[in-house]
């Protein structure tokens, strides 16, 4: 019989739980089994594995994203296993294990905090005379009182055993794998679990560099770190970016990052990073002066900004910027104001957030103050409070799909670049806002769309604009730069059979625009090659040249190496 079996239920397949892995990490003396699922997964063909599993106990990691389900398996797991303890930790069980305790009978134990020391002291002395001494612990006494040990302070992070240790990391292929190099943060952000608790505990950088080592000799394809403000230290930071740099490999390790506290040197440093390597996300959150205080986050917009530019300039790191929408003091137009502001530093991705009111947080302690109205289960998001009102926020979600499909993705790059450059609306909310009453009116919120349908939706909005036929060439330049196959609708401007494959026959030709091409027959050639005939003005604005009246509309062709003018 097995003294445990820990379950995560992650968010999506991709994803791992790093809480499992440390705690199963620290527990060699017992045996330990994890069960990984995610909450796509049906509910009995998890609830079949469970109780496939022979053990005295089962341990559930309790976030915001799967709680509902995880109350169901606890439940239905409990009454056909009555002899199972159910044992719950993690962030969303944390902060009320009485209450938990109390509405759900099925539950024995609650682990609340950080679980390695706690966990293994429980499996070591679980009768309930032991259960007094393990710090943290909501339970039941002899006599069914519900009983809460109070906290102790955290463990040395460096006492902990490495979680992928003895992991067989070929199980875990494709997938993004967590890390994390300390815990805590310095800053008291309202919205953030991190703020709970003040103190910062880091691992050691000989740690730290050995660990990292070892994903990269592993092969892992993505890591991505949780630390919550990565360069807090920006001396450690930079040591382990140069010691990242220094290594190399194929791995990409992503990074939270707070812009202001990024200096010049380590501009400098980055510079020298490989592109993939690192990517960054940063929390700019707002812009708005009032909501920053509010939220007790304490950064410079304006530094942010210089620092997130010098880094996009140097191409060779994926930057991702944050902004929540719902905070204290930011009306629609605020919010607006923001958006405008963040998307003109044309990051690799915006992604807009909104406001969750998380147990242990001051935002949600402040709810009364601001007006908020959130829902009373996971995630806890926003609705509405005295600043925006919830048709707004909806409306605002409605722009965030929007961004996420057409900005984010990458796929518009070029097509969006012209859109907002020409001020065809005044300001880039304003065209995602007019394109979502588009979407509305269309009713295409109502029904999946494919890649290609997402070409020809943003065509037609601006069917009736004087620029219509530019936007139409840059949004077929885009598609081509990505498939050589034109999507239905789109016009296609190829020359003429014959008049390809003669130009595909011409040695010069080949070795001139089609050098990854030579020596194969024309034939061949031409299933892998789009041409395309694109306008005068459309060539200019692509090749950084003036337009003359004598300009005439020019070929260009597109193949998996790219894309060549031939005249």
């Amino acid at each position: 019989m097995k003294d445990l079996v820990l379950v995560a239920i992650n968010a999506k397949y991709i994803h791992t739980n790093l809480a499992v892995r440390s705690l199963k990490a620290q527990l060699a003396d017992f045996d330990v089994e994890i069960l990984e699922m995610s909450i796509n997964d049906p509910l009995h063909r998890i609830i079949k594995l469970l109780l496939d599993l022979d053990t005295r106990r089962i341990g559930f990691s309790c976030y915001i994203w799967n709680m509902e389900l995880v109350l169901k398996l606890a439940e239905i797991v409990k009454k056909a296993r009555p002899q199972v303890q159910i044992i719950w930790g993690g962030p969303e069980v944390s902060f009320d294990g009485l209450a938990l305790l109390k509405a759900h009978s099925f539950c024995d134990l609650i682990i609340q905090g950080e679980g390695e020391a706690k966990l293994k002291a429980l499996l070591a002395n679980d009768e309930p005379d032991d259960l007094r001494t393990i710090p943290g612990l909501c339970y039941r006494n002899r006599v069914g009182e519900l009983t809460e040990n109070p906290d102790a302070v955290p463990v040395t992070l460096n006492q902990f055993v490495f979680p992928y240790l003895n992991i067989d990391m070929d199980s875990l292929d494709h997938k993004i794998i967590y890390y994390e190099t300390m815990r805590g943060c310095p800053f008291s952000c309202s919205y953030c679990l991190s703020s709970a608790k003040q103190g910062l505990n880091m691992l050691s950088l000989d740690r730290v560099f050995a660990e990292l080592d070892f994903f990269i000799q592993a092969g892992v394809k993505q890591v991505k770190l949780v630390d919550r403000t990565f360069n807090c230290n920006l001396d450690r930071a930079k040591e382990i970016f140069r010691h990242l740099i220094d290594q190399g490999g194929d791995t990409n390790f992503h990074f939270e990052m707070t812009g202001d506290l990024i200096d010049d040197e380590m501009i400098a440093l980055l510079a020298t990073a490989p592109p993939g390597l690192i990517q960054f996300e940063i929390g700019v959150q707002s812009t708005a002066p009032a909501t920053l205080s509010a939220i007790g986050r304490k950064i410079s917009v304006t530094r942010t900004a210089e620092h997130a530019k010098k880094l996009l300039a140097q191409q060779n790191i994926h930057i991702h910027l944050d902004l929540i929408a719902g905070l204290p003091y930011e009306t629609y137009a605020v919010f607006k104001e923001s958006f405008n502001r963040v998307i003109a530093l044309e990051p690799d991705m915006l992604q807009l957030g909104f406001l969750k009111c998380l147990k242990g947080t001051r935002i949600r302690e402040e709810a009364e103050l601001h007006g908020y109205q959130y829902a009373s289960f996971p995630p806890y998001e926003i609705i509405s409070n005295k600043y925006i009102s919830a048709e707004e926020l909806y409306q605002l979600r409605q722009i965030e799909m929007l961004v996420d499909r057409y900005y984010n993705s990458g796929a518009f790059k070029d097509s969006l670049a012209f859109i907002l450059a020409a001020r065809i609306y005044d300001t880039p909310f304003d065209f995602f806002e007019a394109f979502s009453h588009y979407w509305d009116r269309q009713g295409y919120y109502d029904v999946g769309k494919s890649k290609e349908q997402l070409f020809g939706i943003l065509e037609d909005f601006f069917t009736d604009h004087q620029e219509s036929q530019l936007i139409g060439e840059w949004l077929k330049f885009d598609f081509l730069t990505r498939n050589l196959r034109l999507p239905a609708g789109m016009r296609d401007t190829s020359p003429n059979k014959e008049w390809i494959f003669e130009f595909l026959k011409e040695p010069q030709n080949i070795q001139t625009y089609l050098s990854d091409f030579t020596d194969q027959a024309p034939k061949k050639i031409y299933t892998q090659v789009k041409f395309q005939t694109f306008s005068a003005a459309f060539l200019s604005r692509l090749s950084g040249t003036v337009l003359s009246p004598a300009d005439k509309p020019g070929l260009m062709v597109f193949s998996s190496a790219g894309f060549r003018i031939i005249f």
